[in-house]
């Protein structure tokens, strides 16, 4: 993590009101970025595993590896990046519901204790 910025984990995080999370997802590195939205989504995954088919699973699985800090640095090739997640976007709404996908793909996401 950057020094200098706040470090909070997805327990702590996810909790906090709407506007409480804008504002701290803002202030932390991307590292910390990163880790709380591939927390959300595995742990998406894990709770929801059961209830659905191999090509959802691997629609899942590959947002998840999708996910890093350079998609939320600074200096970050926006325009590619931006191709990348619709593309992302479009697989996963090809086979989930939308209701799954808010809650994979969106900021208004619920909490998921760990298991």
């Amino acid at each position: 993590m950057n020094q200098g910025q706040p470090t909070i984990g997805y327990d702590q995080f996810m909790p906090k009101s709407h506007q409480e999370r804008i504002s701290i997802f803002n202030d932390v590195s991307a590292e910390n970025r990163a880790l709380i939205a591939k927390t959300h989504v595995e742990r998406w995954l894990a709770a929801n595993r059961l209830r659905l088919s191999r090509e959802q699973v691997a629609v899942i699985e590959e947002i998840i590896g999708f996910i890093s800090p350079e998609l939320y640095e600074e200096h970050r090739d926006f325009e590619k990046i931006v191709r990348q997640v619709e593309a992302l976007r479009e697989k996963a709404e090809a086979v989930l519901s939308p209701e799954d996908v808010i809650q994979i793909l969106s900021d208004r996401l619920d909490y998921i204790p760990a298991a």
